[in-house]
């Protein structure tokens, strides 16, 4: 079996993503079960710290995806952008990559305020409602990103041409 360092960065970058999403989702789940604004505070630092995680494990597939592009289609008489399912998955990660890179800490950013200054006892009126749309908001952005996931993964895996550097 032959393989290549970059395809292997470029799945252990895939599992970091992975991680992120999941890990994120069920800290998402746990901030919403939690009834102490002062811990939900606490909840939020620890979602924040996973998701600085998202930026790296986006470069690691950035870089790796595009010399898998360039190991598998050199030299070969097809140009990659000739390749539907590899033309799709590139634009679905990039949609995915600039949803999780806008939206998601800006609705975090926004609800994190609202429940710091709720655990602090100087929040707005309307607070906890705020709070309440933005969780609903979190979790729209969430689903969306793991259907991303899964339409990249079912690329990956059951696309027309194989992996570079795998066989």
């Amino acid at each position: 079996m032959s393989g290549s360092y970059n395809f292997l960065l470029h799945v252990l970058g895939f599992g970091l993503v992975s991680a992120v999403l999941i890990g994120g989702w069920m800290i998402e789940r746990k901030f919403r079960a939690e009834k102490d604004w002062a811990l939900k505070a606490y909840i939020g630092g620890i979602a924040r710290s996973l998701a600085l995680l998202s930026p790296v494990a986006a470069l690691i597939l950035l870089i790796t995806g595009i010399g898998n592009i360039h190991t598998y289609y050199m030299g070969s008489p097809v140009a990659w952008y000739e390749k539907g399912w590899l033309v799709a998955k590139i634009i679905l990660f990039a949609i995915m990559l600039v949803n999780g890179t806008v939206f998601g800490p800006l609705l975090t950013k926004k609800r994190m305020a609202l429940v710091n200054a709720l655990a602090k006892n100087d929040a707005p009126a309307e607070a906890e409602q705020g709070i309440a749309a933005l969780t609903r908001q979190i979790a729209v952005f969430y689903l969306v990103q793991f259907i991303f996931w899964v339409l990249i993964v079912y690329l990956s895996t059951f696309g027309t041409g194989k992996h570079p550097g795998m066989f």
